[in-house]
């Protein structure tokens, strides 16, 4: 392996724009056991920032909630107020588009707690790399996300 230009420590965490960010750290609270680990509200944004992060112009941010998962890695929820805003995900092949994968432990159990709640389940578990399997699923406001299963 190359030596990297910058060096890193691992991920620490994914951002994931919600419509709710009450209902969705009680969705990941329910799902991955995750906790709240700060909630913030940073209020009026100006235009040059909202400029330079391409975000809408009648954009405003209501909150940034941090989650943390069991295993210390971190999801950050951002609930945006937009008006002019997009409704529609982009394609899962769109450039841009992307994705959260979780580890776990239990494919069937997983997917029984999935299908309990109503939730959209994209493929059966596929093969992965080293024995893992995989499938995607939405959660209820349309991001994608991957359960991982390691191989036993």
């Amino acid at each position: 392996m190359a030596h990297p230009l910058i060096e890193t420590t691992g991920i620490d965490h994914a951002g994931i724009n919600v419509p709710d960010a009450d209902e969705a750290a009680a969705f990941f609270e329910e799902l991955f056991g995750t906790r709240v680990i700060s909630d913030m509200r940073p209020g009026a944004v100006d235009g040059e920032w909202k400029r330079r992060f391409r975000w809408h112009p009648s954009a405003e941010i209501r909150r940034i909630v941090m989650l943390e998962v069991r295993d210390g890695s971190k999801i950050e929820l951002f609930e945006y107020s937009a008006p002019d805003a997009a409704e529609d995900h982009p394609h899962g092949d769109d450039p841009g588009a992307n994705h959260v994968a979780f580890k776990a432990a239990d494919p069937e159990k997983a997917i029984a707690a999935l299908k309990a709640r109503g939730l959209s389940i994209l493929n059966d578990p596929l093969p992965g790399p080293a024995g893992s399997l995989w499938f995607y699923f939405l959660t209820p406001w349309g991001s994608q996300l991957e359960l991982v299963f390691p191989a036993q």
